[in-house]
């Protein structure tokens, strides 16, 4: 627990965070880890993130405020962190040069969206509360897919990887809204020198309604919070990026997740050609990654190799899949 210089025990108030804002920029590709790329299921992602401690950055004005003392957390104990992110997510099926309706496999699927999020942590535990709002459907993801196709395509003098022939047969194809609330927190389990362990769990409600619990740990020369492991920051990441000077650290997380519901498999209200089955969905799945992250003082870098299992049981949907992450953060003042 953290109490500012002055504060007696009981008197518990945050300290003073810095003035700036930090931006992140967050690429997830599985052309990034060779020998794994199969270009199907989860194929891509992108993320632009701007972050800020204290700032005037949020919409759901104080949820926090409700969902804090109801988790018994005392929020004048930690430093409030806000961030908006506009982010994009891309699903194929396996065989994207069928230009046929494909049954048997996950169906082709996007996300555009604009997420808010705010947090509040001190040195051992964070909750934060955060509102999704997007589109499925755009034409968008076929558009960005086929130019990064021709782009491979010309850079290896190849025929492949072919161009997506299906994405008229995308859920909620045309377009439609969507949301999605999520709320998760953040434990630290223990610490040294030289090491972290934390537990994690969330909740989320909306386009995507599940539950998950899982595990991050790091080893190295670290200064930043154990809670901004740079894990799946498209997605659902854990919490903001925080910049504390020069680190260099090896780390791992991991989540199992429960399953309700999820418009990206089943569709939403709108008529999607290709859907699957709620008894054709995992309802129980695992995810995980592991990476290496460096910072400098208003900067950081990792390079991440993330995997999660498939979502489906379908004959032609596959059993997990693997793809590589690379995240920026830069801090300014």
């Amino acid at each position: 627990m953290l109490i500012a210089r002055g504060a007696t025990a009981g008197e518990c108030v945050a300290p003073a965070g810095p003035e700036g804002l930090g931006v992140g920029v967050y690429f997830d590709q599985d052309l990034f880890v060779p020998g794994t790329n199969e270009d199907r299921d989860y194929t891509m992602g992108i993320g632009i993130e701007f972050f800020h401690e204290r700032g005037p950055l949020y919409l759901l004005g104080d949820l926090i405020d409700i969902v804090v003392p109801v988790l018994g957390f005392d929020r004048r104990c930690g430093r409030i962190h806000e961030s908006y992110m506009f982010g994009a997510i891309t699903y194929t099926p396996d065989d994207i040069a069928k230009p046929d309706p494909i049954y048997d496999d996950r169906p082709y699927a996007s996300l555009l969206y604009l997420a808010n999020k705010k947090v509040v942590a001190d040195d051992e535990r964070a909750l934060g509360v955060e509102l999704v709002v997007g589109a499925l459907g755009l034409d968008v993801a076929e558009q960005v897919q086929s130019t990064l196709h021709e782009w491979v395509r010309d850079s290896r003098d190849s025929v492949e990887p072919q161009d997506p022939k299906g994405w008229r047969y995308q859920i909620s194809n045309g377009g439609e809204p969507t949301l999605r609330l999520r709320v998760a927190g953040s434990r630290l389990l223990g610490e040294g020198d030289h090491w972290d362990l934390g537990r994690s769990w969330e909740a989320n409600l909306g386009f995507q309604t599940n539950v998950s619990f899982g595990l991050n740990a790091r080893v190295g020369y670290k200064h930043s919070p154990f809670w901004s492991v740079p894990y799946d920051p498209i997605n659902r990441g854990n919490f903001v990026p925080s910049l504390k000077g020069d680190e260099l650290y090896l780390w791992g997380a991991g989540r199992v997740r429960a399953v309700g519901y999820d418009a990206l498999l089943q569709g939403q209200f709108r008529h999607s050609e290709v859907t699957v089955d709620y008894d054709d969905m995992r309802k129980l799945v695992w995810e995980a990654g592991v990476g290496v992250t460096k910072g400098w003082p208003g900067f950081q870098a990792t390079f991440a190799i993330n995997a999660k299992a498939g979502d489906t049981r379908l004959p032609d949907a596959p059993d997990n899949h693997v793809w590589g992450g690379l995240y920026f953060s830069m801090w300014f003042d």
